[in-house]
């Protein structure tokens, strides 16, 4: 066993004692922030090779990494440092994580719902707090990720009007990106899809998100004209490993 192998295992086996997403990206930061760059890529590329044979302490770790590149310790600088390294040493799984591309579409500035433009910002921040569905309801159209955030974490809440925010089309990839960061619903097989097939969702989620996606909805995606040619080609190359 290589000693990245074993020091990844046992970087892994301690994140199993973290519940939540965000208390193992910041255990992983503190453990790899102070590595240098090629140490890092290849214990990213060792926690997504093994995530990708459905290991589940792996998949729980491979879970935290888009929340630790968005760390403090992953700088603009660190990241396309790793980026250089991923492809001298072929890490393809790492580089296809470091993606720093546009979403396929490009949504409006503002808001097109009337009940939205007329109302504060603060406003719709409180009214995300209501336990009226009906108010909710309206406010699935915001696209101020605070406020979607708020919204989010409100018990009232269904997957229902969940879905509807992460298929929603034109949107923010902001929020989106709140949908992504929110342990309680990207647990949910469907939102995961509904991201993925959402073309205005940053790439590097959508890719993230593949590997957790049936056989028959990555055939389904590599096909899927609207979606960014990045998020295509690798839920082609996913279909042919595990077909």
């Amino acid at each position: 066993m290589s000693k990245i192998v074993e020091k990844t295992r046992v970087l892994v086996l301690h994140l199993l004692g973290h519940q939540e997403k965000k208390l193992r990206a910041s255990s992983l930061e503190k453990k790899l922030g102070g590595l240098e760059a090629e140490e890092i890529a290849a214990i990213l590329d060792c926690i997504c090779n093994k995530a990708k044979e459905k290991d589940p302490a792996y998949l729980k770790a491979y879970g935290a990494l888009p929340e630790l590149l968005r760390s403090a310790a992953f700088s603009r600088e660190k990241i396309l440092e790793l980026r250089s390294v991923a492809r001298q040493k072929d890490y393809l799984e790492v580089l296809q994580m470091l993606l720093d591309l546009p979403p396929r579409k490009i949504p409006p500035s503002s808001p097109e719902d009337p009940f939205l433009k007329d109302l504060t910002l603060g406003h719709r921040k409180s009214l995300a707090k209501t336990q009226k569905i009906t108010l909710l309801r309206k406010l699935l159209q915001d696209q101020d990720p605070m406020v979607i955030r708020s919204l989010l974490l409100n018990p009232r809440l269904t997957e229902s009007e969940v879905l509807k925010i992460a298929s929603l089309q034109p949107t923010s990839p902001r929020v989106l990106e709140e949908v992504f960061r929110q342990a309680k619903w990207i647990a949910r097989y469907r939102v995961k899809k509904a991201l993925v097939c959402n073309p205005y969702c940053p790439p590097s989620i959508s890719v993230h998100l593949l590997k957790f996606l049936l056989l028959s909805d990555l055939r389904e995606i590599a096909q899927v004209e609207n979606l960014h040619l990045a998020v295509r080609e690798v839920a082609y190359e996913l279909v042919k490993e595990r077909i």
